[in-house]
């Protein structure tokens, strides 16, 4: 599985059918490993997901195809002002 995801299906943390009938109780429900899972419980990704997301927004720069961009028209580090100077996109 793409970065070092070992169960994308079943929820780290979760009773039911792919744990995602009933939410995280307790502590004690949730899996040993969660960093191998993209789903916390019904609702949530997990921190390993987030982390991901969350680098990807920040210096990921955008590329010509759309679908694989989250940040346009640039990433969130550029818009802070703490990339290094980079050409704007070019105008359509």
């Amino acid at each position: 599985m793409p970065a070092g995801f070992e169960e994308a299906r079943d929820a780290c943390c979760g009773l039911g059918p792919f744990g995602g009938t009933i939410g995280c109780l307790t502590r004690e429900m949730a899996c040993p490993t969660p960093q191998g899972h993209i789903w916390w419980d019904l609702y949530s990704v997990t921190e390993t997901v987030n982390t991901l997301l969350a680098d990807w927004a920040w210096s990921v720069p955008p590329s010509t195809d759309s679908d694989t961009s989250i940040c346009r028209p640039i990433t969130l580090q550029q818009l802070s002002g703490r990339a290094d100077a980079l050409a704007p996109p070019a105008m359509v």
